[in-house]
């Protein structure tokens, strides 16, 4: 089982690290061809900044599972701050617990408001209603995390 849990994580974290660098790619790209188009052409790409909105989320959100996977995340909790290995044996499971089911409710609300937003969309814009998929997708993604960096300690593979 703690090989696949190990398995699991390497394969969702490259899915996670290639989309996370397409939507910067593309991010990039779209901020270019603004800029091109604003200075020479005095006009700008129809919808444009509402991509680079969602392209943000893009980036950010498969980051935040990137460094929950690489135990980079932020750490609040006092047993963390002093850092001595046994606290952090003893708190590991119970926290990365914690914050899965944290994770777990943010993904139920995500749905639930990507559920709306995909119900009420105008034909013409229901490609941001696919770019929002990303809220619930990476909360997700958040909760394997966590649930798995749970296991993991549990096996005393904390770092």
């Amino acid at each position: 089982m703690l090989r696949a849990c190990r398995w699991l994580e390497k394969a969702l974290t490259r899915i996670e690290l290639s989309a996370a660098l397409i939507a910067f790619a593309a991010m990039l790209a779209l901020s270019v061809a603004d800029i091109i188009g604003r200075n020479l052409f005095n006009a700008t790409l129809p919808g444009g900044d509402l991509v680079l909105r969602q392209l943000v989320l893009w980036v950010a959100l498969p980051g935040a599972a990137l460094a929950v996977a690489a135990q980079r995340h932020l750490h609040l909790d006092p047993a963390n701050l002093a850092a001595r290995p046994r606290w952090q044996q003893w708190t590991a499971i119970p926290f990365n617990l914690a914050a899965a089911i944290v994770c777990a409710l943010l993904t139920h609300a995500a749905w639930v408001s990507w559920l709306d937003v995909w119900q009420y969309q105008s034909a013409d814009a229901i490609w941001l209603a696919w770019m929002g998929l990303i809220m619930p997708v990476a909360f997700g993604l958040l909760t394997i995390h966590f649930v798995l960096r749970a296991v993991l300690a549990n096996q005393g593979d904390v770092a």
